[in-house]
């Protein structure tokens, strides 16, 4: 490539970049005017809690990283679900220089989108020479559904690293470099470190693909491999020392019970439906489906893919294909044979409760097959006489946007400096935090505040029996069901047990008459003392010291 050419190419992938940040600010508005709000929902404070432990943990205790501050005294209670620790590796400089863990958090989700965008164009646009085709392949992989019912999940939303794996992956192939069998297995990595669930879910689906396209390779074979076991090797090595606190933590947690597993796997029905929200189709098939399982790729896109498996097939498009038909058996997790014998056979599937989140890795097959039939169909229009190329991208790519446009979401405004009440806790000498009130009625409580509570102690870091995760560990079951009748002796026998220094109780939660009578009854209870009262916007938060 001349030096021209080079140059040309970083203009148009820029171009790319440009073009899918406009995008990206566009369906998700009014994101981008909020840059220190989030959707309420619980799992935003937990990804921002998160990405705020592992800064805060990494310069003062790095071997300890995985004993977070939740679950007290249960260890390796970061493992209790996916770390999202690429993402909080990319944050933490920016957290420790003061920046808002909500507006990297923001950004975070944001360039998701630009990066599935440019790594989806990359992809199809060398395996099909068109650029066109890459840009409309970019559309499908960055906007689809799938990713507005994952909103909330920053490891979900950070697919971009599957195409960019391919992407090395068909490079390795064509030349045999060990550069591009090296890139290969660290984007294979990236994507691990990223998003657990989809790194053993891309590899489930697309290995036999991979096999299926090494019988035909441009290069000797042999150069292949030897490219390729490179990047295996960093691969392995990286994810298998990833794997160790999460094989700790399975043994004390335990795997996925049988009925978890099939609530959330996805039937046939789920490809077909969009999320509610989504202009188009919400209000036809947002109901097909629930939370986790809205897997519709959009009607362009189905029309593009079937153009692409039209007849003529070549090896890749088989392989690509074989790689969405796996994908979509093992969405249909243990209801199905293939999710079930997964599941009783393999370690890693015995931790994993949302086999629909294998969407995910079909949505990228949709996307790179569907740029195979836009390639096929955009060369068609070149040989006609007054060659529409252009507007027909164009035209398609508005329509397929106009598909995936979502209604503007509820966000809400996130603390970005610390309420009195914590502010008061970060002073205070170390001790174990409950903060009241706990859930009530497992499991649907349990998920109620305790997120909440978890970000609000990225403000002092002192360690909570609260919790939230993918896992609800049983000491901490235990814990809830005893702590039911505060403030009586079994609750504060139950806080005693689990070391609890400090008492903080939640008018906001409580209601403001049970709040007031609880405090009451405090009165004549004489194992807790009270320690402050401060002020939580048009509420307050009582603090009290538990004795021994």
């Amino acid at each position: 490539m001349s030096r021209t050419d080079g140059q040309r190419e970083r203009a148009s992938v820029w171009a790319i970049v440009l073009l899918f940040a406009v995008l990206s600010a566009l369906i998700t508005w009014p994101q981008i005017a909020h840059p220190l709000s989030v959707p309420p929902h619980t799992d935003s404070y937990f990804s921002l809690w998160r990405l705020g432990w592992i800064a805060h943990q990494l310069p003062r205790d790095p071997w300890h990283l995985f004993d977070a501050n939740i679950f007290t005294p249960l260890r390796h209670t970061l493992a209790f679900s996916d770390a999202v620790l690429l993402q909080a590796l990319v944050a933490a400089p920016f957290i420790w220089m003061g920046v808002p863990i909500v507006l990297i958090y923001n950004v975070e989700v944001l360039i998701s989108f630009v990066l599935c965008g440019l790594g989806m164009f990359l992809l199809v646009r060398d395996l099909t020479r068109s650029p066109a085709a890459g840009i409309l392949a970019g559309l499908v992989f960055a906007f689809a559904p799938y990713r507005f019912d994952h909103y909330i999940h920053l490891e979900l939303l950070w697919t971009q690293w599957m195409p960019f794996t391919l992407w090395m992956f068909h490079r390795t192939l064509a030349t045999g470099r060990i550069r591009d069998g090296a890139m290969t297995g660290v984007f294979m990595t990236l994507q691990g470190l990223s998003c657990i669930y989809l790194g053993v879910f891309f590899l489930t689906a697309f290995g036999p693909a991979a096999v299926l396209m090494l019988t035909r390779t441009a290069v000797p074979l042999r150069r292949v491999v030897a490219a390729l076991a490179i990047g295996a090797l960093l691969c392995g090595a990286m994810m298998y020392a990833y794997r160790m606190p999460y094989t700790v933590a399975r043994d004390l947690v335990g795997g996925r019970a049988s009925g978890e597993t099939s609530l959330y796997s996805a039937g046939p029905k789920h490809y077909f439906s969009a999320t509610p929200d989504n202009l188009l189709y919400g209000p036809l098939t947002g109901d097909f489906g629930r939370h986790e399982k809205r897997l519709f790729p959009g009607l362009i896109a189905l029309g593009l893919l079937l153009t692409g498996l039209w007849p003529p097939v070549d090896r890749r498009r088989l392989a690509y294909a074989l790689t969405l038909a796996i994908a979509v058996v093992v969405s249909f997790g243990p209801p199905g044979i293939v999710g079930g014998w997964l599941q009783a056979t393999t370690e890693v599937y015995q931790g994993l409760r949302v086999f629909a989140r294998m969407g995910g890795v079909a949505l990228a097959a949709i996307a790179v097959l569907a740029g195979f039939g836009a390639a096929r169909a955009l060369a068609w229009i070149d040989h006609r006489r007054w060659r529409p190329v252009v507007p027909v991208t164009a035209l398609v790519g508005t329509l397929m946007f106009g598909e995936y446009l979502v209604a503007p979401r509820e966000l809400v405004s996130v603390d970005t400096s610390a309420p009195p009440a914590y502010a008061w806790l970060a002073t205070q000498p170390r001790g174990v935090v409950a903060e009241l009130p706990l859930p009530r009625n497992e499991p649907a409580d349990l998920i109620r505040y305790e997120s909440i509570y978890a970000y609000n102690s990225t403000f002092h870091f002192q360690p909570l029996v609260n919790g939230y995760s993918g896992f609800w560990p049983a000491p901490y079951i235990a814990m809830v069901r005893a702590v039911r009748g505060f403030p009586d002796a079994a609750a504060l026998g139950a806080l005693r047990d689990h070391d609890v220094r400090y008492v903080l109780i939640h008018e906001r939660f409580y209601g403001r008459e049970p709040y007031a009578a609880l405090l009451a009854q405090l009165k004549e209870v004489g194992a807790l003392s009270p320690l402050g009262r401060f002020k939580d916007e048009d509420f307050e938060i009582a603090v009290f010291g538990l004795g021994r």
